[in-house]
């Protein structure tokens, strides 16, 4: 047919001939004239406007007035919320053609008492239902323009559920509905969460054509091809009957046969229509788009900052494994607005031979590689012909572009990209053996005066040969499930392994190597864990819990952590390994109890909906800044060793007793042995060491116990000569002294307690400890300067009540366990309870159930350092009861 042209883009007029019927057109037609509220919501130039045109033909030929508004010609630049409302009431007058009726700018200036959406509201029901009998549809396209508005516009969709919802008390709003048509989902309409979501009205799918539907655009290639139906075939077969490319492929095909009646093909209409859409479309692809439409889908895909790095991660998965199964996840909902994606049988597929063709695993590999977080620092030290080194990266930057490349295993990127990693990484690791090989950290080992003298040196080689040591791990993050480790220095064949099966995600094989990594290293917690992991992912719907830890900074410390959360989870899932029930499975996070690292580690569990609670964080400077954001998404956090009296909130509980309870129990020791007059060391800066000095003043001045001097251990003169501090800065002779160091001080507590026994006033004076200093690490430095040393500590093995998991955790451990592998069991133990009460535990019934338990820990309890066998290897001293 000569004259017959193809629509590509913009909306077909009701009559056009190039218009396919689709069931999307029954449906919002029934929908309507049944007086359902309804929504068209899909990606872009799916037909939506040109359904809306031919839709609102229908019901008007039948009596129904409808209008039609634009809210993208509204405008969402520097427009304020009372022009937005002023432009919709505007239209709407316009649209139903009631400027005889009212004064526009009179009726809304005259009640400028009220808001613009009161406004709009009065307008509908004391105007539109009443000049307009009929039954009346408002069509509101382009719907997802309101989310790029300053303002919100909540209230507006509010109003629309509103109108809905006054049909149970104004039969008037029977006569009213409405349609909303955009790239969006129903979700987005209400932002705000304390507000009931945009919960009414009947979706309405639209899809793309199918052969049987598409017979009218065959008869543009009627009499210009010898086969009509043949080419149409091939045409939808590219274009997965995308209404769009199917039109402008149509034209093309039409234009390429020019003036040749019953073009016949020399080759089969297969060949032939692929190389029109290789050439014509495929090839060169961004200057034949024209219109616009692939680069629409590549724009709004590259506009959503850091995560179209997601996106594309995602898409790349859906291309390589060819669907993904769907779950209506942020990302995949985002994908599929895109239009390169489709939802078909519960899995999401790229929609079509042309998407595949044109966005190929090349382009997002290329893309990707643009997107990469060291691109600026790669383009500068390759201007420098690869000789400045200052843009090499080094410490956190790096571990973090290792985390982004190891993330994206099928990613290949230059070999540039890989020099510049390589000599970075090179960099990092002269730059860390220059540093040791200064001797400093040999110095530790032998001789603790070395120790404090160059104390922030030391702490700082050995983060940074930490740092290098975990950068060396491949794929090496801040979270894991079983696909990396957080200790590679002990080595162990049968757990790499098993970390490779299991980033396979071949989880019963991951199953078998984990489980002998653990047979032959049974002191190691993470292997046990991953263990279970693979066993309750294997099983399916595993419940989740996160476990957050030092694990570079203070690597034993998150071991004894992690060995009561291993404990715990590994006689829960060998009780429920029979039934049908799901197991538990466990994710390490590592934040090193630094507040900033802790806080992202918490921003980003409390975005993985699966995670039921936290065990964690271990310093009170760490739990303080994560707590914040647990609270914010009402996930439960437990921690088994914070202590600070601050930590309060609906979400935050413990196992370990406060800094309070402690207090009162070396106050107690205080009264009984007569002391009046103390000195109290500790760091003003941490919270964990303050909070404790302030409950302990608190109480000893209701006791009328003198602290005659507070000492900040980070003080420089002690930190160069103890021994001299001592004589010269403590004048009032103290009848105790209280050493209450963060971790990172208890060797400063330890040259004290050294130096006190060379000053004569204070040798036989009682000292007082924190539990920070209730460690082997602490016997073995310490020794004889330690001898009489009273702790007050939150657990001992050897308590009447602590016997019974003592041998347990002594059995499975095949060794002496820590006070932290008790809390953190019961934590873990905690949990298990909560998750335990509903066949489908949520974040609020677990919260619910701790609420209720009256979670508390264990009273603390004195030991203090003796002369005798029983400690650890390498030292005549060890910890007994001191009551």
């Amino acid at each position: 047919m000569k004259n017959y042209h193809y629509q590509v883009g913009g909306s077909l007029a009701a009559d056009d001939p190039t218009y396919v019927v689709r069931q999307a057109d029954q449906d919002l037609y029934e929908g309507l004239k049944g007086g359902k509220f309804c929504y068209v919501l899909n990606s872009r130039q799916m037909g939506k406007s040109s359904l809306r045109v031919r839709t609102m033909k229908r019901l008007e030929a039948e009596g129904v007035n409808c209008g039609a508004i634009d809210l993208s010609i509204i405008g969402s630049d520097n427009v304020t919320p009372e022009g937005w409302y002023k432009g919709v009431f505007y239209e709407l007058v316009r649209k139903f053609e009631l400027s005889a009726k009212i004064n526009r700018r009179a009726w809304w200036k005259e009640r400028e008492s009220l808001s613009p959406v009161q406004r709009l509201s009065e307008f509908i029901e004391d105007v539109l239902l009443v000049e307009i009998r009929q039954n009346i549809v408002i069509f509101i396209d382009e719907v997802d323009s309101v989310l790029s508005l300053d303002s919100s516009t909540d209230d507006f969709f509010a109003l629309i559920r509103a109108c809905c919802n006054q049909r149970v008390d104004n039969l008037a709003y029977k006569r009213l509905s409405f349609a909303l048509l955009g790239v969006a989902k129903p979700s987005y309409f209400i932002q705000d969460k304390n507000r009931t979501s945009f919960n009414i009205g009947q979706a309405v799918e639209v899809c793309g054509f199918k052969l049987e539907e598409a017979q009218p655009l065959a008869v543009g290639l009627v009499g210009r091809v010898s086969n009509p139906q043949a080419v149409l075939r091939e045409i939808l077969a590219w274009t997965g009957g995308q209404p769009f490319l199917t039109q402008k492929l149509c034209q093309i095909v039409q234009d390429a046969c020019g003036d040749f009646p019953k073009f016949s093909l020399e080759r089969g209409e297969q060949e032939w229509v692929e190389q029109l859409v290789r050439s014509r479309i495929i090839e060169n692809w961004e200057s034949q788009d024209d219109p616009e439409h692939l680069r629409t889908i590549r724009d709004r895909i590259l506009g959503k900052g850091q995560r179209s790095v997601d996106l594309l991660t995602l898409y790349l998965q859906i291309l390589q494994e060819k669907e993904v199964e769907a779950d209506g996840s942020l990302e995949q909902t985002e994908l599929r607005l895109s239009g390169l994606v489709v939802k078909r049988n519960d899995s999401l597929r790229v929609y079509n031979r042309i998407y595949e063709a044109v966005f190929a695993k090349n382009w997002v590999n290329k893309t990707l590689v643009e997107l990469r977080p060291y691109g600026e620092a790669l383009a500068k030290w390759i201007a420098s012909d690869e000789q400045d080194k200052t843009w090499l990266l080094r410490g956190r930057e790096l571990r973090q572009a290792q985390a982004w490349v190891a993330n994206r295993k099928n990613l290949k990127l230059s070999v540039q990209d890989y020099q510049f990693l390589n000599a970075s990484q090179a960099l990092q690791r002269r730059r860390v053996q220059k540093r040791l090989a200064s001797g400093l950290l040999g110095s530790v080992m032998f001789t603790i005066g070395i120790l404090v003298g160059f104390r922030e040196n030391i702490i700082y080689l050995i983060n940074e040969s930490s740092a290098y040591l975990a950068a060396q791990v491949a794929g090496e993050e801040q979270f894991s499930e079983g696909e990396n480790t957080f200790f590679p220095s002990n080595d162990n064949f049968n757990r790499q392994i098993g970390i490779e099966e299991f980033r396979k995600e071949n989880y019963s094989t991951a199953t078998e190597f984990f489980k002998r990594a653990k047979e032959t290293n049974r002191n190691d917690p993470e292997m046990w864990i991953y263990y279970n992991n693979a066993r309750a992912i294997k099983k399916g719907n595993p419940l989740t819990l996160a476990v957050v830890t030092p694990a570079t900074a203070r690597r034993d410390i998150a071991l004894e952590v992690l060995r009561g959360v291993a404990q715990a989870q590994d006689s829960f899932n060998e009780r429920r390994e029979k039934f049908k029930a799901p197991l538990l499975k466990i994710i390490i996070a590592n934040d090193d109890s630094e507040p900033t690292q802790a806080r992202r580690v918490a921003r980003t569990l409390i975005t993985n909906q699966k995670v039921m609670g936290v065990i964690g964080h271990y310093t009170s400077s760490a739990s303080e800044a994560a707590l914040k954001e647990y609270e914010k998404a009402g996930l439960a956090m437990i921690s088994p060793s914070s202590t600070s009296n601050t930590l309060k909130g609906d979400v935050f509980f413990r196992t370990v007793s406060s800094n309070l309870e402690t207090a009162k129990k070396l106050l107690n020791y205080v009264l009984a042995n007569k002391i009046k007059k103390v000195v109290i060391f500790y760091s003003p800066e941490d919270l964990y060491s303050r909070d404790l000095m302030e409950s302990v003043e608190s109480l000893l001045n209701q006791k009328d116990v003198e602290v005659i001097q507070k000492v900040d251990l980070r003080d420089s003169e002690l930190s160069a000569d103890a021994e001299a501090f001592l004589l010269s800065k403590i004048q009032d002779k103290p009848d105790a002294l209280f050493l209450f160091p963060n971790t990172e001080l208890v060797s400063v507590a330890i040259e004290i307690a050294r130096a006190r026994n060379n000053v004569k006033s204070l040798q036989n004076k009682p000292l007082l400890g924190a539990s920070s200093l209730y460690s082997a690490d602490t016997l073995k430095a310490g020794r004889a300067a330690l001898e009489n040393l009273i702790l007050d500590v939150h657990w001992f093995a050897d308590a009447p009540d602590s016997k019974e998991f003592a041998d347990k955790a002594r059995d499975m451990w095949k060794g002496q366990v820590s006070w932290r592998t008790a809390t953190s069991y019961e934590a873990t133990q905690a949990f298990i309870e909560a998750l335990s009460v509903s066949d489908k535990p949520s974040r609020s019934t677990v919260l619910e159930k701790l609420k209720s338990m009256n979670l508390s820990s264990q009273e603390p309890v004195l030991v203090k350092v003796s002369r005798g066998k029983g400690g650890p290897e390498g030292s005549e001293f060890r910890f007994e009861l001191a009551e």
